[in-house]
């Protein structure tokens, strides 16, 4: 898990020097969704590992219970 929280330090890094160097911020940006790609393949390894199935998904699920997104703005 070591590198869980180097991949999670270099990804912080990366977001706080583009705000502070925005000629290069779509480079540095770039840099910190690699490093958070990074450690979800390292929370997902380690899942597995243990003998867990990975919970979370990239890819946001619909709940058919949850009211409209139109509705919400709306009312």
């Amino acid at each position: 898990m070591k590198d869980l929280v180097r991949y999670r330090a270099m990804e912080s890094l990366c977001r706080q020097s583009a705000v502070f160097h925005p000629l290069e911020s779509w480079r540095l940006l770039a840099q910190a969704e690699m490093w958070h790609h990074k450690a979800l393949q390292e929370i997902e390894s380690h899942s597995l590992a243990c003998g867990n199935p990975p919970t979370a998904t990239l890819a946001p699920t619909e709940n058919s219970d949850a009211p409209d997104r139109r509705e919400l703005l709306a009312g």
